[in-house]
């Protein structure tokens, strides 16, 4: 990596509150958790507590102290990557804790190469939903996906009122914790809202295509009415049993689709009612969407109902302020 002591001594700076030491974390390069084109993750070891919870000494955080985590390390370490990097720092320290987001534990700057600490997920949303097609269509959950959806909508809503846009919520970016609790990760191509609470991207980045808002696709402006859009996309993945968008779209195919008004079709088993909602994500004018807080009340409202018609509910069985390690 081509940088000199002086900005290694600087970049520390900016989260050095958040800094693990390099003897304290232990990364195992030869377990791959995932792998994207600018980072990949690696299983690992927290020696210690986790710098997260020093912060925030909480009982939620407390199963931070020695334990397994998942490193995540950029892919090539130019000037770009590593000031991407920092820049998810950023936005995981403003974040803090949440019980909906897969919070950064720490990250540390062993041989000054950076890497992020997180929690290890047991499963993402796309894989689990993709398994249950081997299911007999009785025992598909759907009554789970709702309180997914729900917890999704409260980690999103927390994010907005941080000032940061994820642009990047979709089912494989959903991580479960014992088939429960769901949190948002993957904070690769968030950004920052300005006063208008818009953000106009400049730079290249690779976005998820068919997930992307028609102003985003088209202005590259980024907001949480886009991200409620991406939202909407990702309860058509869960109800579809993890089917590819536009699977048989092309970027510039895509592109006139939306742009004449046409969207996703209603998976089968999403009712009228969350059908209409997930129309109101795609609405052409941004101001005409949802926020996450209005989202949030829709899908606390089909959760009682459902509480009332079967006696139980998975949401409700999460404590409001503790997410549980399985």
């Amino acid at each position: 990596m081509n940088m000199s002591p002086e900005e290694i001594v600087e970049m520390k700076k900016k989260s050095d509150e958040l800094l693990i030491l390099p003897t304290k974390i232990h990364i195992n390069f030869d377990h791959i958790l995932g792998q994207g084109s600018s980072s990949t993750v690696y299983q690992g070891y927290l020696v210690g507590p986790a710098p997260l919870h020093l912060i925030h000494r909480s009982i939620a955080t407390q199963r931070f102290i020695d334990c397994d985590v998942a490193v995540k390390v950029a892919n090539n370490f130019g000037r770009t990557e590593v000031e991407l990097l920092f820049k998810e720092i950023e936005a995981m320290k403003k974040i803090g804790y949440h019980e909906n987001i897969v919070c950064m534990l720490g990250w540390a700057m062993p041989k000054d190469t950076p890497c992020l600490a997180f929690d290890i997920g047991e499963n993402n949303v796309l894989s689990f939903v993709t398994e249950l097609r081997e299911k007999p269509e009785n025992e598909v959950p759907y009554r789970k996906f709702l309180s997914i959806l729900w917890q999704v909508t409260r980690g999103m809503q927390y994010i907005a009122s941080r000032g940061i846009i994820h642009c990047n919520l979709t089912a494989k970016n959903v991580l479960l914790f014992g088939s429960i609790v769901a949190k948002i990760s993957d904070f690769s191509l968030c950004c920052f809202c300005d006063e208008t609470s818009f953000y106009k991207q400049t730079v290249t980045k690779s976005f998820p295509f068919k997930w992307m808002a028609l102003e985003s696709l088209k202005e590259n402006v980024f907001s949480e009415k886009s991200d409620a859009w991406s939202f909407a996309v990702l309860i058509y993945e869960m109800f579809t049993l993890g089917k590819i968008p536009y699977v048989c779209m092309n970027d510039s195919e895509l592109m006139e689709f939306l742009a004449n008004g046409n969207r996703l079709e209603r998976p089968s088993k999403v009712s009228d009612t969350v059908y209409e909602i997930m129309e109101e994500c795609w609405n052409k004018d941004p101001e005409k969407r949802p926020c996450f807080a209005d989202l949030g009340e829709k899908f606390n409202e089909f959760i009682e109902i459902r509480s009332e018609l079967y006696g139980y509910v998975e949401a409700r069985e999460i404590a409001p302020t503790i997410s549980y390690r399985f």
